[in-house]
């Protein structure tokens, strides 16, 4: 049986990809899926001079494989890139046609070539595992969180394709605001090639000009707490709590209260002579550089006690989820609204009147 060819290797080099009648670009990872697929198509079109056909809705496999299986009139082949999609209830065309698609692979064309785009691909199921066991197919695994250097090599040929250049520290700024989604990743970097100095982005580039997105927002909702952006907090805990759920509002509260601590933490060395500055560093080293002036704000104006109330709020909070049961989402905004208040964003007692 072949092995799937990492997309990432052959995006690289995809000219070492052997001549085949049937092949399958499948994987988590949307964003790598499409550019392998992408890269696959050029190499048929290109090396093997194979007029490129897509077929986006299939409502029956009869068609499609005999003209797979015709002679060309004209002598010139074609490949036909088929999107194999679940919809709803309806299955994907491998599944749906799977007697038809499985005679195929028995006797493919020599002339014409098959694309599966697995965007649905159950390796297990009968057309998946027989297209595996005779032909290339292509992986484009979801990248692990913790795989930076993957995430790294990826964002660095983007911005190669673009004509800019990351360094390091702008490199983790750009995966921290992006959420390591390389497609918003792909969008930021055309949008800071326009403003970059030299070909080169910096840190303080994707500070000032890009902005969080996704839906998970869990990492701005904590910048915008720690830093005194009591609206945004209050915006990006009401989108969080659209999707809250036991387990996702646990980790928030253990993340924010560990923020919280490292806010005191600040504040006392703040006031206990420490430059703001490195005060505010050593507290939160990954915040983003255009919100660390409002984490100093914040840290200057509390104390003590606040902190101690606010890790109080956060505590109770964490009890209640794994005693009581409430709604996940309302607690989960009623706890953002009293730390805004605590910490002093804004008119005591405003936010919790809201």
């Amino acid at each position: 049986m072949p092995s799937a060819i990492p997309a990432l290797s052959f995006i690289k080099n995809p000219a070492s990809l052997p001549d085949a009648p049937i092949y399958a670009v499948y994987g988590g990872e949307d964003y790598l899926r499409r550019r392998a697929l992408a890269a696959l198509i050029e190499i048929l079109r290109t090396k093997r001079k194979l007029e490129i056909k897509r077929v986006r809705e299939l409502e029956a496999a009869s068609a499609l494989l005999d003209d797979l299986r015709s002679p060309s009139m004209f002598g010139g082949g074609f490949a036909i890139v088929l999107a194999n999609a679940r919809e709803g209830n309806r299955q994907e065309p491998s599944t749906r046609f799977k007697e038809e698609f499985a005679a195929y692979i028995e006797k493919p064309s020599k002339r014409h070539v098959l694309v599966f785009e697995g965007v649905t691909w159950q390796r297990n199921l009968t057309v998946p595992k027989r297209v595996e066991e005779h032909f290339p197919t292509i992986v484009a695994e979801e990248l692990k969180p913790w795989d930076a250097r993957g995430w790294n090599e990826l964002a660095a040929m983007q911005a190669r394709e673009i004509g800019v250049e990351l360094d390091p520290a702008a490199m983790a700024a750009l995966r921290d605001t992006v959420g390591g989604n390389l497609a918003t990743a792909q969008r930021e970097l055309e949008k800071l090639a326009l403003i970059a100095q030299d070909g080169r982005i910096r840190a303080e580039d994707i500070a000032r000009s890009c902005g969080y997105e996704g839906v998970d927002v869990t990492f701005p909702l904590c910048d915008a707490i720690l830093s005194g952006d009591s609206n945004a907090a209050l915006q990006y805990a009401a989108k969080l709590a659209g999707k809250a759920e036991i387990g996702s509002v646990l980790s928030f509260l253990a993340l924010v209260r560990l923020q919280v601590v490292a806010l005191g933490r600040a504040s006392l060395a703040m006031k206990a002579g420490d430059d703001a500055g490195q005060a505010a560093m050593k507290a939160a080293p990954r915040l983003r550089d255009n919100l660390r002036p409002g984490l100093i704000r914040t840290a200057k104006a509390i104390g003590r006690d606040d902190v101690a109330r606010a890790v109080e709020v956060l505590i109770k909070a964490d009890e209640d989820m794994k005693s009581s049961a409430p709604d996940p989402g309302a607690l989960l905004v009623g706890v953002v609204a009293r730390l805004c208040d605590i910490l002093r964003q804004g008119e005591p007692g405003a936010l919790a009147r809201r």
